[in-house]
C-alpha cells in the first residue's frame, strides 16, 4: 500500500527522486504515464501488468481511455539517487516545471506539480460534507 506524500525539485535533466518509502514497494523501475487529473501515475511492473490486462478486457467503447494511460507509458529505471526522468510530453500534461509531489494513492503513486497539488488539496478541503459521506460508508 503506498501511501503519504513527498515533495521535490525536478532537476535541470527532468529527474525528480522517489522517495525512499515508495522504492522500497516500487522496486528499480516503475511505468510512469498520464492520468485522468493533471497529474502522472507510477506503478510497479506488477500493478502496471494487472492494469494493463484490465485493459485489454475493456469494451471498444473505452478505446480513447486505453489510448489515453497506454499512448503515453514510459518505462523509467531508477538511478543509483532512487531518481527517474519525466519524460517532456508527461511533464509537459501534469504542468511539471520545477517542484513536484508524489502521492501515495494505494496501488500506484500520483505525480504532481506541486501547484497544481496544493489547488487540488484546497479544492478537497472545501467539500468536507461529501468528504463525511465517503467516510461513512468506509466504516459503515
Amino acid at each position: 500500500m503506498l501511501r503519504g506524500e513527498a515533495q521535490y525539485a525536478l532537476d535541470d535533466k527532468g529527474r525528480v527522486v522517489i522517495p525512499p518509502k515508495f522504492r522500497a514497494v516500487m522496486g528499480d523501475r516503475i511505468i510512469v504515464t498520464r492520468w485522468i487529473d493533471p497529474c502522472l501515475a507510477a506503478f510497479s511492473p506488477v500493478e502496471w501488468q494487472s492494469l494493463e490486462e484490465k485493459l485489454r478486457k475493456l469494451p471498444l467503447g473505452n478505446r480513447d481511455f486505453v489510448r489515453l494511460l497506454l499512448s503515453a507509458a514510459e518505462d523509467c529505471d531508477l538511478d543509483r539517487q532512487g531518481r527517474i526522468v519525466l519524460a517532456p510530453h508527461l511533464r509537459e500534461h501534469a504542468g511539471i516545471t520545477r517542484g513536484v509531489t508524489i502521492v501515495g494513492a494505494g496501488a500506484h503513486l500520483e505525480i504532481w506539480s506541486t501547484p497544481n497539488w496544493r489547488r487540488r488539496l484546497q479544492k478537497i478541503r472545501k467539500a468536507p460534507e461529501e468528504l463525511a459521506e465517503q467516510l461513512q460508508a468506509l466504516i459503515l
